[in-house]
């Protein structure tokens, strides 16, 4: 079990590293899912048949977002000591597929009218945002109820959480660079590759940003004390230790 608590900007990109690297096979065959195909139909040139790479960027643009949704359930899951498998993970989409596609869509249509205004608002609002798909997996919030909740949470962090985000990008980035250089020598197998090992080492970004989301919720809501007393009214109650 992660010991759930307040933690350091250092801690937090350490504690997801953990995460990713303790439960790598089902968080990676999460992300795999997604990648594998699309690097499939990618690989296949446009000259031999145009329609296919067009059909891998739309089941990209498709399944993405179911991806993310299974990912974030995973990694809160695991946080929570209730380790999902990859199907576990998936079939646990379905029940919240709908708001959260809902929820992501206007989110993504505000930030671009934010964008679209002035540069700098749109910029404001996707770090105000980061951190609602934690909140629509976990405390089941959509809608502008996820996007005022997310905003809640990263009041008075803005700064702070505006610089986890980019280094968590960086370190998943820099990896995924490396390992595309090497992968562009290989004609057919190098876009199954390259879109694979993107899709997860960007994963680690989402691992960050559902470690944060607890992380503010212990600094703003006692999560962290709470958590434990129900812990121990549950043990009290059944006798024998068990995750609330």
């Amino acid at each position: 079990m992660y010991n759930i608590r307040p933690r350091s900007f250092g801690e937090i990109l350490d504690t997801a590293l953990q995460v990713f690297r303790d439960h790598f096979v089902v968080l990676a065959g999460i992300s795999a899912v997604v990648g594998i195909p699309a690097g499939m139909m990618m690989a296949v040139k446009p000259a031999d048949h145009l329609a296919i790479p067009i059909i891998g960027i739309l089941v990209t643009l498709v399944f993405t977002p179911v991806m993310v949704v299974a990912f974030t359930i995973a990694v809160a899951s695991i946080y929570l000591d209730r380790p999902v498998t990859i199907g576990e993970a998936y079939r646990a989409v379905g029940s919240v597929f709908k708001p959260v596609i809902g929820t992501a869509l206007l989110a993504d249509l505000l930030m671009l009218l934010g964008f679209i205004a002035l540069v700098v608002p749109g910029i404001y609002l996707v770090i105000c945002w980061s951190l609602i798909y934690p909140v629509m997996i976990v405390e089941h919030r959509f809608g502008m109820v996820a996007l005022r909740r997310s905003r809640q949470l990263v009041s008075g962090a803005w700064w702070k959480t505006l610089g986890i985000v980019l280094v968590a990008a960086l370190i998943a980035d820099i990896p995924a660079v490396v390992l595309r250089m090497f992968w562009s020598s290989i004609s057919v197998l190098g876009p199954i590759l390259t879109a694979t090992t993107s899709s997860i080492t960007g994963a680690y970004s989402l691992v960050v940003l559902v470690i944060y989301y607890f992380d503010r919720r212990c600094r703003i809501e006692d999560f962290d004390l709470r958590l434990l007393a129900e812990q121990i009214r549950t043990e009290g109650a059944s006798g024998t230790p068990e995750m609330a």
